[in-house]
């Protein structure tokens, strides 16, 4: 009987699939970069085909690695990052023009004209993008009409290529989407979408996060495997995290970092940070609110690309070697500043770099720089949440491989922080989350990971984060 599981993560850097035992325990694993194309400024984007074929290859790879076959494999979890935009042609599967990114600003105009119809759109949300999309698809209006091409984010165009058929998407993908109607989560704002003049053909079927939502195809992947969940990657997190019950919260540090707490069956619309769909099954939606450092990891590889280190790595290793950032303060903002700011226009900011100033100084300022700006959305979840100020704050993703970045993040909160023992939480959780799909019983977690306690207290926390504001959050960028 097929008892492992399958976790698919394709974030906005890399594709990820990994295979676990019932015990969670990792079996086999493969990642691929994906390269992202500014074809003008603000924008970003990808060649989904491309990705598709980099999907496939890593799932291959994840099986080989895990000596099984795909016919070993209970279910599939699916997560991806959100509110990109894809549109395909339904015959073939093959996508009529580049996917557009969600930190792509293409749409900041739109925003603020929808907006001011009433519509509260952020820049970053597909709903502000998507008709600049199809638009530059030849005869782009009239095929979505006449139903010859589809649209949907990335997670609906992979499980599309998986099925060979489905055009689904769960209430966590869609709400950061901004199509799903506020007030009934569980259908798509149909006035939104008249007021753009879509067809709402053109948009996926909604489905429930977890279920037996359709099954793999021998050509996709080599074999029919149920496909258990599709979750957006934040919330996929949180599942791993175990973080589903309200009050509960995690941070993800990927490319971007997320704070995200869940609120129950209540969406948070007075605490600053942003109501998010957490997941949905039948008429039951379970609600999450969270804020967003736009450019976290994403920093490094910045860094990396002025020359200031070799590898990622290796700065985060440089970052080590100090104890202080010699009064440099850096401002992570390569795509704006998220929470509790939304600045679409803020650039990065150095302040206080000198002749003097040694690389591994300018490798721990990015470093915290990062945290401040984790520090200063963990205040607003406090304060609209009642967290107890001494809760640990458990953290994932690939920034916190670094031991360093974790303990200047716990020095900055003035509160623990606690590592999920598998870093990359986000495809665990999309694979934990299949297995409920089906039904499959996994066992609980017995680790709760690396603890790093904080060497500061609070006041010395907020005077630190004063300070840092006042350096570099006024400046402009670059």
């Amino acid at each position: 009987m097929p008892d492992l599981l399958l976790g698919i993560d394709v974030g906005t850097s890399g594709a990820r699939a990994m295979v676990f035992a019932r015990d969670r325990s990792e079996v086999g694993a493969a990642r691929a970069p994906l390269t992202s194309s500014h074809p003008l400024p603000h924008r970003a984007e990808q060649d989904a085909a491309a990705l598709w074929e980099t999907v496939q290859s890593v799932v291959a790879a994840a099986l080989t690695d895990a000596g099984c076959s795909p016919d070993d494999l209970a279910s599939v979890g699916i997560t991806t990052q959100r509110s990109s935009i894809v549109i395909w042609d339904r015959a073939t599967g093959e996508p009529v023009a580049p996917m557009v990114l969600w930190n792509d600003l293409r749409g900041t105009d739109r925003a603020a004209e929808l907006q001011a119809a009433g519509h509260p759109i952020m820049p970053i949300a597909a709903a502000a993008k998507l008709e600049a999309v199809l638009d530059s698809v030849p005869d782009g209006r009239r095929r979505a009409t006449e139903g010859a091409s589809a649209w949907g984010t990335l997670d609906s165009y992979l499980v599309h290529r998986l099925s060979g058929c489905l055009h689904i998407t769960d209430r966590s993908c869609a709400w950061s989407a901004a199509y799903l109607d506020f007030a009934e989560p569980t259908r798509w704002n149909e006035s939104l979408i008249d007021h753009q003049g879509l067809p709402l053909g053109f948009f996926p079927s909604l489905c429930d996060t977890t279920g037996r939502l359709g099954t793999t195809t021998i050509g996709a992947i080599g074999a029919e495997v149920p496909i258990g969940a599709v979750v957006a990657d934040q919330q996929a997190g949180m599942f791993a995290h175990g973080a589903v019950d309200a009050g509960a919260w995690k941070a993800t540090c990927g490319t971007s970092g997320v704070l995200m707490i869940a609120t129950g069956e209540t969406p948070d619309l007075r605490s600053g940070l942003v109501p998010m769909v957490l997941a949905g099954w039948g008429d039951r939606t379970s609600f999450a609110a969270e804020g967003m450092v736009r450019s976290a990891g994403e920093m490094l590889l910045w860094a990396v690309a002025e020359g200031m280190a070799d590898s990622v790595e290796s700065l985060a290793d440089l970052a080590g070697q100090t104890r202080d950032s010699g009064g440099v303060g850096v401002r992570p903002s390569l795509h704006g500043l998220g929470t509790p700011y939304d600045d679409s226009t803020a650039g990065v900011a150095v302040q206080g770099r000198t002749d003097d100033t040694t690389p591994a100084q300018m490798a721990r300022a990015i470093l915290e720089g990062v945290a401040f700006r984790m520090c200063e959305i963990v205040d607003v979840a406090v304060a609209g949440h009642h967290v107890d100020p001494q809760a640990p704050l458990p953290v994932d993703g690939g920034l916190t491989r670094s031991d360093t970045f974790c303990q200047i993040q716990a020095d900055l909160l003035g509160r623990p922080v606690i590592r999920h023992p598998q870093v990359e939480a986000t495809v665990l959780g999309a694979a934990l989350a299949g297995a409920r799909g089906v039904g499959v019983e996994v066992a609980e977690t017995e680790s709760t990971g690396d603890v790093f306690e904080p060497t500061t207290d609070g006041t010395e926390v907020h005077e630190r984060l004063r300070e840092w504001q006042a350096q570099v959050m006024d400046t402009p960028g670059r």
